[in-house]
C-alpha cells in the first residue's frame, strides 16, 4: 500500500506543531521550519508516537524549500495534502513606518510568498501525478478585518484568502481542493509571550477573550482538527472557502 504524504510548513511551533501532530495520525509527514531545534523536537515527538516524518530546515520564502519538500514527498509515497502554515506578525504604524526589513520584506516573504510557493509546488505535483490532492492555507481574521498598525500583516492574509480562491477555481476541474483556515487568537508560545510583554498581561488576555463568542482563546489543537477535516474526504465538496 502506497503511503499518503502531507507537507506542513511552520511545523516547528504553535499552530503548525499542532497540525503536524494531528496529521501524523493519518499521513507520513514532511515538516518544514526555519528553526531546526524546534523542528527536531517535533520530529522526535512524532517518531515516539509511532508516526513517520522527515524534516526540512528551510526558509519558506524561497521556492527551493518547497521544491525540496515536493521531491521528498514524492520519494516517500503519494503526496495528497499540503498545509501552508508558516507565518508570523509584526505591527508598525504606517505614518512612521520603520526601515526594518523584518517589518516588511521578511513578513511578506514568509506569509505571502511562502504560501504562494507552497501552493505552486503542491498543484505542480497534483496535476502532473493526476492526484486529487487538497491544500489548506492558514490565514487569519486579519485577512477580513482591520486592527491598528497591522497593515502589512493584513495585506499578507488578505492575499492568502485571494490565492486560496484562485487555486480552488483554477484547479477544481482536476479534483484539487484548496481552503483556508482563518483563526483569531490561538494560544501559541508567541501569544503567551505577548502577554508576558504587555504592560498589563491580564487585561491583554481578557481583551482578546472578549472578542470571541466563546469568550476564550483557542487551543492550537482545535485549529488542527479543522485542518485535518478540510484535507480529508469528509470535506470532499468544500473548496475555495476561508
Amino acid at each position: 500500500m502506497v503511503r499518503e504524504v502531507a507537507v506542513v510548513t511552520g511545523a516547528g511551533s504553535g499552530i503548525g506543531h499542532a497540525i503536524a501532530l494531528r496529521l501524523a495520525q493519518d499521513y507520513a509527514l514532511i515538516n518544514i521550519d526555519v528553526n531546526g531545534e524546534n523542528l527536531a523536537k517535533v520530529e522526535r515527538e512524532i517518531l515516539t508516537s509511532g508516526g513517520e516524518v522527515q524534516s526540512i530546515v528551510g526558509d519558506v520564502s524561497q521556492r527551493d524549500t518547497h521544491i525540496k519538500a515536493r521531491e521528498l514527498a514524492s520519494a516517500k509515497g503519494t503526496l495528497t495534502a499540503w498545509v501552508n502554515c508558516a507565518g508570523w506578525t509584526r505591527g508598525a504604524a504606517l505614518h512612521d513606518f520603520p526601515n526594518d526589513p523584518k517589518v516588511f520584506e521578511e513578513l511578506m516573504g514568509t506569509n505571502q510568498n511562502g504560501t504562494f510557493w507552497g501552493c505552486a509546488e503542491a498543484v505542480h505535483y497534483f496535476v502532473n501525478h493526476k492526484v486529487k490532492g487538497a491544500i489548506v492555507n492558514i490565514s487569519s481574521v486579519h485577512g477580513r478585518r482591520a486592527w491598528r498598525d497591522h497593515a502589512v500583516y493584513e495585506m499578507t492574509k488578505g492575499a492568502v484568502d485571494a490565492l486560496t480562491r484562485n487555486v480552488a477555481v483554477t484547479y477544481g476541474p482536476y479534483g484539487i481542493r484548496c481552503n483556508a483556515v482563518a483563526p483569531g487568537a490561538v494560544m501559541t508560545p508567541a501569544l503567551a509571550q505577548s502577554f508576558v510583554d504587555a504592560p498589563n498581561p491580564q487585561q491583554r488576555r481578557e481583551s482578546l477573550e472578549l472578542l470571541t463568542p466563546l469568550k476564550r482563546i483557542a487551543n492550537a489543537s482545535e485549529i488542527a482538527e479543522v485542518v485535518s477535516f478540510l484535507l480529508s474526504e469528509k470535506a470532499s465538496y468544500v473548496s475555495g472557502q476561508s
